[in-house]
């Protein structure tokens, strides 16, 4: 396939040197330039002030332990950190459940920036801002058009789902980019060179998340049965072989060394449930992607094309030559077509990916974390659309930008706006859809205004007021019982924990075996109680359990701070992301009490 972009069209003057030319051609993309700094200011801006959120915890808890043992290790003398109860680890404790790439680079950066919340993002939002670099080249090298890229990387940029991705210590970011990087080298792949390179990008984006595989089969199938795609499919034929010799050991390992993955993964137990799930995923991605609006700005333009066509078209031509003049362009060219077949049928493939693996109610919860390749995908999409209906008018496109940019019309909010439950049932099924709390919240893209004037603002949680409480206050060393975020709380204060690990818990009879220290399996020189009311029985057992143990064994517990409960310090769904001012765009499903924190006097 042609790129009408890829070349440096050095048209000039005798006189003028190949350079001249080369920086009127990068002055005329002046515009994406603006784009890339908004970008840069809107992800990089206060980096390392709000707290991580309790997976971001994971990781850098993860990663620092990297730089201890060298692998991922749950238990590095002072805490034992796994969300799932041990069931991510292997016999040595180490997890082996989700693949590593963003446990390394994390730890990569805390070599060079120390072990700080900064540190911990810094990597994965140069790879968000990259996404919007990569988006913008790939888009003009492919159609050589400046617009229809710009309107991509702006896409981007003004998707808070997108910036809140940009800004996690979390394989999201690292996502983004690789899907861009996958179609890039899918679609210019005509050389051994390039089949290398696909396959590194295949096999980087598994070991970001196996849910990665998702668009190296969606590539990989288009290819054998869409005909301009015949160069790739030779390529395919010999990268297809090396991409499952470095994924597939990797699923043989986890399930063979571990039950994490079987954890974290149901199966449909009916067609019915299995049409919820594809229903709820719809949702999911349609919510914070403009493909419900590029959808309609295709029919638009498909009908005008159509109307135009009956207009031009000469009802008895001298000649079939003059009728051919006539006939307006085709409403496709190839590689248009070949973009928006490979991009949809990669989000159909998370979707269903996603739909195979995962509940309704988990999808609900989830949002487009599993699948937050399909934003830069998505915007792509839009920007084609957005081309197609202006046509070569610049004010036009800018308008349709601003629309789907500032607006929430080209998402599926608006057209679920007059439910505000947001519940939609089809018998004994159910999907929930995400309608904002506020009517101008369900119209108007207010999420972006919220998230720019929190980039000037601290957003402390839960996890960012007790563990500022247990630094001013705690000893080091002293014992503490977290009962949710641990590894952030560990992260940040490093104070050994205890009850980590119980005997219903898959690891119990290992962590015996290597024979952890009675704190881990009980409530041995507890001083600190950090008790969250939202996760009253998350690790098995309940306050009254910890505090009768304590009364038995002579301690005397006593109340020394009360704090709000934010459930997550700050998700990176928009669904449930907390703003600075305590407001969310979407209602709170549940409220809870105040959580506490309790020293214990022996």
């Amino acid at each position: 396939m042609q790129d009408k972009g890829s070349e440096l069209v050095a048209i000039r003057r005798p006189g003028t040197s190949i350079s001249s030319a080369g920086l009127r051609q990068l002055r005329s993309h002046w515009p994406f330039a603006i784009v890339a700094v908004v970008g840069a200011v809107l992800i990089f801006t206060n980096l390392g002030s709000d707290y991580l959120w309790e997976d971001e915890g994971d990781t850098a808890a993860l990663a620092s332990n990297i730089l201890k043992f060298g692998v991922p290790k749950a238990w590095d003398g002072g805490a034992f950190l796994d969300s799932d109860h041990g069931a991510r680890l292997n016999r040595d404790l180490v997890m082996v459940t989700h693949p590593w790439i963003q446990y390394y680079l994390t730890a990569a950066s805390f070599l060079v920036f120390g072990e700080n919340t900064f540190a911990a993002r810094i990597p994965f939002a140069i790879a968000g801002w990259m996404s919007i670099l990569f988006v913008y080249l790939f888009v003009w090298r492919l159609f050589g058009n400046r617009l229809t890229a710009f309107s991509a990387a702006a896409l981007l940029v003004f998707s808070v789902q997108f910036l809140l991705y940009a800004k996690q210590c979390r394989y999201c970011a690292l996502n983004m980019l690789l899907v861009v990087w996958l179609f890039w080298t899918f679609f210019k792949m005509n050389s051994a060179r390039d089949c290398v390179l696909f396959i590194l990008a295949s096999v980087f984006l598994f070991h970001t998340h196996p849910y990665g595989i998702a668009p190296v089969v969606a590539l990989g199938a288009l290819s054998l049965i869409y005909r301009p795609f015949v160069i790739q499919r030779r390529w395919i034929l010999f990268a297809t072989p090396a991409i499952a010799l470095l994924t597939l050991p990797w699923l043989a390992l986890s399930s063979l060394s571990s039950s994490g993955s079987a954890l974290n993964t149901t199966a449909a137990q009916s067609a019915g449930e299995f049409i919820e799930r594809c229903a709820q995923a719809f949702i999911e991605s349609t919510s914070v992607t403009p493909l419900i609006g590029s959808i309609i700005l295709f029919l638009i333009a498909a009908l005008s094309i159509r109307w135009k066509r009956k207009d031009t078209i000469n009802p008895a031509p001298s000649d079939s030559a003059s009728a051919e003049q006539q006939v307006a362009p085709r409403f496709f060219e190839t590689n248009e077509t070949a973009l928006l077949l490979s991009a949809l049928l990669t989000i159909v493939f998370y979707g269903l990916a996603t739909a195979i693996t995962q509940s309704s109610d988990s999808l609900w919860l989830a949002g487009m974390r599993y699948g937050s390749a399909v934003l830069p995908l998505a915007a792509m999409v839009a920007a084609l659309a957005i081309a197609k209906v202006s046509r070569t008018s610049v004010l036009f496109s800018i308008l349709l930008l601003l629309v789907f940019g500032l607006t929430k019309l080209a998402q599926l909010t608006p057209w679920v706006a007059g439910n505000p439950s947001g519940l939609i049932h089809f018998g004994k099924y159910s999907v929930g859809a995400h309608v904002p709390a506020k009517i101008v919240d369900r119209f108007l893209g207010t999420g972006l205004m919220a998230y720019v004037r929190d980039l000037w603002r601290e957003n402390p949680g839960t996890v960012a007021k007790s563990c500022k409480f247990l630094r001013e206050n705690a000893k080091p060393g002293d014992v503490l019982i977290v009962n949710y975020g641990m590894e952030p709380t560990y992260f940040y204060t490093r104070l050994p924990q205890a009850m980590g690990i119980l005997k219903e818990y898959p690891v119990y009879q290992r962590a015996r075996e290597l024979k952890l220290p009675e704190r881990v399996f009980g409530v041995d020189h507890v001083r600190w109680i950090v008790w969250r009311s939202a996760w009253e029985t998350g690790p098995g057992y309940a306050i009254n359990d910890v505090l009768r143990e304590l009364t038995e064994r002579g301690g005397r517990i006593v109340t020394v701070m009360e704090m709000e409960e934010t459930v997550w310090e700050n998700r990176e769904d928009i669904h449930f992301h907390r703003f600075s001012d305590g407001t969310y765009l979407f209602p709170r499903t549940e409220t809870f009490p105040m959580s506490r924190i309790a020293r214990v006097d022996w």
